[in-house]
């Protein structure tokens, strides 16, 4: 018998997700005791050594083996597996339960209802070969390194070439760790860069008062020089987005595009901003 309120979409997801962290527990001992016998050297063992993925760059179509760079995709999760198609390549490949798969798991199970419904998502990851479950000897496999984001309504059709970081409108989806939504009566949370007479420029809002100033690219390199803005005060949760807005300008140094999707990035590296292009 269910328990009170409990959904029997949301007991399976859950049941289905507990299933799969007891699976990866045993996979990472399975991997641990069969690691000596593989004729290919572990990615995992190396994972240190490997080349990170460079912001600006662009995913290179076909999965090749062992590059650590971001994918954008189509993932499916039926029967405690799930399968990744990459839209520029179509090509697929089993996802390996490992590294931070888990995410992309959960993220699935809250976004999609029917059990193996496709759910564009997006992570850093590499293609390696692994253990085949149904035959002797290995089979490549996508490991998820660091899942991204997962965008319900896209699809395939619609991402795979990369919209343009100038003169696009980028929704604001996450500043840091704090997902942005837009509030009642205000306009969408966005940036939009334009060229003019040579000069790169922007305007940014969270929906209360309006950024504008200069911006510097140079490759992947990217700067936002602070400008004039608007003084009004902003209510709550716009004043939170607006101060989380001008801390990202000041920190941005690199940038990203996949498909419709806009990632920003501080000097270290680390993801501080996520945009969805916007085309009206």
């Amino acid at each position: 018998m269910l328990a009170s309120g409990m959904s029997a979409g949301k007991w399976m997801r859950e049941l289905a997700l507990c299933a799969t962290l007891c699976f990866c527990a045993c996979e990472a001992q399975s991997n641990s005791d069969t690691k000596a016998s593989l004729p290919v050297e572990d990615p995992r063992s190396t994972e240190a050594n490997a080349a990170p993925t460079k912001p600006g760059d662009v995913a290179n179509p076909g999965m090749v083996e062992g590059e650590t760079r971001a994918f954008g995709g189509e993932m499916r999760f039926m029967a405690d597996a799930a399968i990744f198609t990459e839209c520029t390549s179509g090509r697929s490949h089993p996802m390996a339960m490992e590294a931070d798969y888990i995410s992309a798991e959960r993220a699935y199970l809250d976004a999609v209802e029917k059990p193996g419904g496709p759910l564009y998502v997006t992570f850093e990851g590499i293609v390696a070969p692994r253990p085949a479950v149904d035959r002797e000897g290995t089979e490549d496999e996508v490991i998820v390194k660091r899942f991204i984001h997962a965008w319900p309504g896209e699809r395939c059709e619609r991402a795979k070439a990369d919209a343009s970081l100038v003169h696009t409108r980028w929704r604001i989806v996450q500043l840091g760790k704090t997902a942005v939504r837009t509030h009642k009566d205000s306009k969408e949370p966005h940036i939009l860069l334009v060229e003019q007479d040579g000069a790169i420029r922007y305007r940014a809002t969270v929906g209360c008062n309006q950024i504008v100033g200069a911006a510097e690219l140079e490759g992947s390199d990217i700067t936002f020089k602070p400008g004039p803005t608007t003084l009004m005060a902003c209510p709550p949760p716009l004043d939170t987005y607006e101060r989380a807005l001008v801390k990202m300008l000041g920190q941005a140094k690199h940038w990203r595009v996949l498909a419709n999707t806009l990632e920003l990035f501080d000097e270290l590296g680390t993801s501080i901003a996520l945009f969805r292009a916007v085309y009206l």
